[in-house]
């Protein structure tokens, strides 16, 4: 989509320098210059639709690695799902000849990409409150004071066979929670994380949509009430 976007800017950048050229055939002096000043503005034109294409391509592969991060490995069950591909939305946008068509595949990209950006902040923030969230419960369940308060208590209890010392107590204790739920496990520990960065990003997405949607209504009060 990417490359599909480039050629259709080049493509506009050839027929303008084409018909700046027919236009010189013939022209007056005071129309050179005038030309001369329009080809001088191409050229500026040439380098920021290059920055620009760079810019696409960028958002555009961030596009895709979010998405499919986010619907193929992280949350795979989720109802938040992208608004449209921006790089195809984007391409429909450049060569497209139909006005009116061209207007909605500008509001599809405009939606795609406001859709991604949220999406990427709310992926980076839950990262931060995911291992947060992980690091916490892990030493709540497996830290040392945790341990071994546990395994006092119960190396304590009547009728319970009784370990030598307190460490032993302990690493028995710790054997035991680490076996009996499977929850030291690769997999378990990646499903839990991916479970709590899911629930942050699906919550931060929300917000960041409806602050989006305040915003947006508050402008067009704005815009109102100066008419």
């Amino acid at each position: 989509m990417a490359q599909r976007s480039a050629t259709a800017w080049h493509t506009r950048l050839i027929q303008a320098e084409e018909a700046l050229r027919r236009a010189r055939e013939g022209a007056t002096p005071e129309g050179l210059a005038a030309l001369d000043e329009a080809a001088g503005q191409l050229e500026r034109l040439k380098l920021d639709l290059y920055a620009a294409a760079e810019m696409a391509e960028t958002i555009t592969q961030l596009d895709q690695l979010v998405w499919n991060a986010w619907s193929k490995k992280i949350a795979p069950d989720s109802a938040l799902t992208r608004e449209g591909a921006f790089g195809q939305a984007l391409a429909r946008v450049l060569s497209e000849g139909d006005n009116e068509r061209r207007v909605k595949a500008l509001d599809e990209a405009e939606r795609a990409l406001a859709s991604t950006r949220r999406m990427t902040a709310a992926l980076i923030a839950a990262i931060a409150q995911a291992a947060e969230r992980y690091a916490s419960r892990h030493v709540m369940r497996f830290g040392v004071d945790t341990i071994e308060r546990v395994a006092t208590a119960e190396n304590g209890r009547t009728g319970a066979a009784r370990i030598g010392s307190a460490d032993a107590a302990a690493w028995r204790k710790y054997k035991e929670l680490m076996g009996e739920t499977a929850g030291a496990s690769e997999a378990n520990i990646e499903a839990e994380i991916l479970r709590a960065v899911a629930e942050f990003a699906e919550n931060l997405a929300g917000t960041f949509a409806s602050a989006e949607r305040d915003s947006l209504s508050a402008s067009q009060r704005d815009v109102g009430g100066s008419q």
